[in-house]
């Protein structure tokens, strides 16, 4: 899948990496991290980004409305037919499944921060492979190509310097 200007390979290793860190970690706060201003402003510079962000929005805000909802009907049991509690039953479930299609959101968007910085960062030599792509990242990071900032390098990846030489060969651009 093509997102911008970052390169196919470097997305679908970004995602792998957040959805196997998400997966042994949780998602405890990876929306309040996203949602900074500047890390907003870098999303919604990328199409696919922005169009991600805005779904994953919506999806939170049609979650709150099933909540209302479901309290709603709960206090409204005692003038409306028992059975109709199987409304509650219907709103869980819907709740639940948008509140999973959000996380995928929340990891999209994760994935595309953390390749913005591994361009921008040249990390494994992705800056050198893709230098045009590296200057557009650092662009959109409104970065010092002297010394970018990690914070998603950090976060997914904290202690980089310590990985095994073969665990770090499947982050590296193919030659």
């Amino acid at each position: 899948m093509k997102i911008g200007f970052i390169p196919p390979e470097l997305f679908s290793i970004c995602t792998q990496t957040v959805t196997q860190s998400h997966r042994k970690k949780g998602f405890d706060n990876l929306a309040a991290k996203i949602k900074t201003d500047d890390n907003m402003a870098a999303l919604t510079m990328i199409p696919e980004a922005n169009a991600v962000s805005k779904t994953t929005n919506r999806y939170f805000t049609i979650r709150k409305w099933c909540f209302l909802g479901s309290l709603g009907v709960i206090c409204f049991t005692f003038f409306i037919p028992w059975w109709s509690l199987f409304i509650v039953v219907v709103v869980f479930l819907a709740d639940r499944v948008l509140a999973s299609l959000e996380k995928d959101g929340w990891k999209f968007q994760a994935a595309v921060l953390l390749s913005l910085e591994m361009l921008s960062n040249d990390f494994l030599g992705w800056g050198k492979a893709y230098p045009q792509e590296r200057s557009e990242a650092l662009r959109i990071l409104k970065d010092d190509p002297e010394s970018p900032r990690t914070a998603w390098l950090d976060y997914y990846l904290p202690q980089r310097t310590d990985l095994d030489p073969s665990e770090v060969k499947i982050f590296a651009p193919a030659a």
